[in-house]
């Protein structure tokens, strides 16, 4: 493996830990109304990081396939919740949900958006592309997410991506196990397959992002960027360390100055901490083996699996020089909450001591209409299924992938999703729009709503995924179960005109047959609503279901979803 010097100063590192230390340790001395009415915390001196290798791949459909040893079922590692004692312990005396006023009463029409193409996706021990059958054993979950190009879908579940023909649905490349993908690299991104993976469209360059962390020491972010818009074709390979614990569910978004990422980060002399980096997007387009990582470090349990803003259209960027917009950390009030936090990040690649991130600690609070985390936002779960009594997992604790962002020249847009239960009792799906006047980070509710079905229906709806098209469509997708119905893939949306706060009634892109058990509980993780650059109309959304009650047999699909009036 090919070495390379870090450009990170151990003094400014020093310093920028002394001081998130005490600042931090000065917020928490506070209850959270101080801290919502606090200056925002501003933290410098990041840490700054060359990239620990460097190469150009072969191109990806020419690598060869080996497939390992067969090996037992299993599971990969849950995500961590960092408040798991708070959550289990508010979950034991919650009388039950808030009110909701968000909570959708009204039934509107069948959803105005039809589904084009309807494709096998990846699987484990099924019938379609069988990543078992690639690397060797079974495992739950999908971690299923994809991305759209110019001419390709990209879908990445867990340890295996496949690559589809975007009018045909063709396969024409998997599916390949992840660390595969990093054959010929060399070091732990070749010999681990961790999952927790991400796959991106960069849609302003046309290029694809791909990555995947490795969960044991010494840790490191995997990441890819291709060479040209063919995702089978060569990528420039990038390892980065990260230096300060596990770092588990890293999430990503495209902006117009880098690539970020969050990890919510485990271990490590403090317990717990939360991550955010930026890399280096302008050198990673032309292979630069000298690109950057410039991360900031918080130990602090407050800030906790934030999603970075992603670009959904390449005619809608932000402003010159606009920070990039995080969120999250919606599990500080367990069970309920009526705030989400936003922080920025803002990245100078020139003078790395001059980037910033503002928000740690909670000090950048957006209010929404009060939710309750879905289960608690414990790791209970509490999904029921047919013909079984293993409850699924929701994920509650936290905001789903991805936080999506438009801008229309004059406002901006971000949309994103998450599970709370509802006064009825079973899960829905809460969902926002947040806007702020063009060139400004300054977020707050324009619409939000929380979608639960018709009146009396008892189907849970959570794992869902959010995205606008330029007209101003919105397209929502979920999974959806109960005691009667076997877990489903449904979507629903709202055309532009639509009552604010309202969702159209729902639509199926697939019927479950079978339940999943013995795996836990552990479903999906996330799921993916992303948008195509090229129409910049054409959704395409991707979730799991089973086939048949089993273990470790899962099945995902894909689909293109699309509103008449897009144009």
């Amino acid at each position: 493996m090919e070495e390379m010097n870090g450009n990170k100063s151990g003094s400014q590192v020093l310093r920028a830990a002394v001081l998130c230390v005490l600042s931090l340790a000065v917020l928490s001395a506070f209850p959270a109304s101080a801290q919502q009415a606090a200056t925002p915390f501003v933290l410098t001196n990041p840490q700054v990081n060359a990239p620990v290798h460097f190469d150009i791949s072969p191109p990806i459909r020419d690598l060869a396939k080996q497939v390992p040893a067969q090996s037992s079922s299993r599971l990969m590692h849950s995500p961590l919740q960092p408040k798991q004692q708070k959550l289990t312990a508010a979950a034991a005396v919650a009388p039950g949900s808030a009110p909701d006023v968000a909570l959708q009463t009204a039934t509107g029409p069948l959803v105005n958006a039809t589904v084009g193409l309807n494709l096998a996706g990846v699987s484990i021990n099924g019938p379609n592309l069988d990543c078992g059958a690639v690397i060797g054993f079974l495992l739950a979950p999908s971690d299923d997410n994809l991305a759209v190009g110019d001419t390709q879908v990209v879908q990445w579940v867990n340890i295996c991506f496949a690559v589809f023909d975007k009018k045909t649905g063709a396969v024409t490349a998997g599916p390949i196990a992840g660390n595969q993908f990093w054959a010929g690299f060399g070091g732990r991104c070749e010999t681990e397959n961790d999952g927790d993976i991400i796959v991106q469209w960069d849609k302003v360059a046309h290029r694809w992002l791909m990555s995947q962390n490795v969960f044991s020491s010494p840790y490191l972010t995997c990441v890819a960027v291709s060479t040209t818009a063919d995702a089978t074709g060569s990528y420039f390979r990038y390892a980065f360390p990260q230096s300060n614990g596990f770092p588990d569910y890293p999430k990503w978004g495209v902006w117009s100055d880098a690539y970020y990422q969050h990890n919510n980060v485990f271990g490590g002399p403090n317990g717990f901490g939360s991550e955010p980096c930026a890399y280096e997007r302008a050198k990673m387009l032309i292979g630069n083996p000298t690109a950057k990582q410039i991360c900031f470090f918080a130990p602090t349990v407050f800030d906790d699996s934030m999603l970075p803003a992603n670009i959904d259209s390449a005619s809608s960027l932000p402003a010159k020089g606009q920070p990039e917009v995080y969120m999250g950390s919606i599990d500080n009030t367990p069970p309920t909450s009526n705030v989400i936090y936003e922080y920025l990040f803002h990245a100078d690649f020139a003078n790395p001591s001059k980037s910033s991130f503002t928000g740690f600690g909670g000090t950048v609070p957006v209010s929404v209409p009060i939710f309750t985390l879905a289960c608690g936002g414990t790791a209970g779960n509490c999904v029921p299924q047919p013909h079984t009594n293993a409850l699924l997992d929701t994920l509650g604790d936290r905001l789903m992938y991805r936080l999506a962002y438009r801008n229309f020249s004059d406002h901006q847009t971000w949309l994103v999703s998450h599970s709370v239960t509802t006064p009825g009792g079973q899960v829905g799906e809460r969902w926002y729009e947040f806007r702020a006047p063009e060139a400004s980070s300054s977020l707050s509710v324009y619409q939000s709503g929380t979608f639960a079905g018709p009146p009396g229906d008892t189907n849970n709806r959570w794992m869902g995924s959010i995205a606008m098209d330029k007209a101003g469509d919105i397209a929502l997708g979920y999974s959806i179960s109960s005691r009667q119905v076997f877990p489903s893939i449904n979507y629903t949306g709202q055309t532009a005109g639509d009552p604010l706060g309202t969702m159209e009634s729902e639509a199926t892109i697939l019927d479950g047959t079978g339940s999943q058990k013995d795996t836990g509980g552990r479903w999906g993780d996330y799921t993916s609503m992303a948008l195509d650059g090229v129409d910049d109309c054409t959704f395409w959304y991707t979730n799991q279901y089973y086939m048949t009650t089993a273990a470790f047999s899962w099945s995902t699909e894909l689909a293109s979803i699309k509103f008449p009036n897009c144009k």
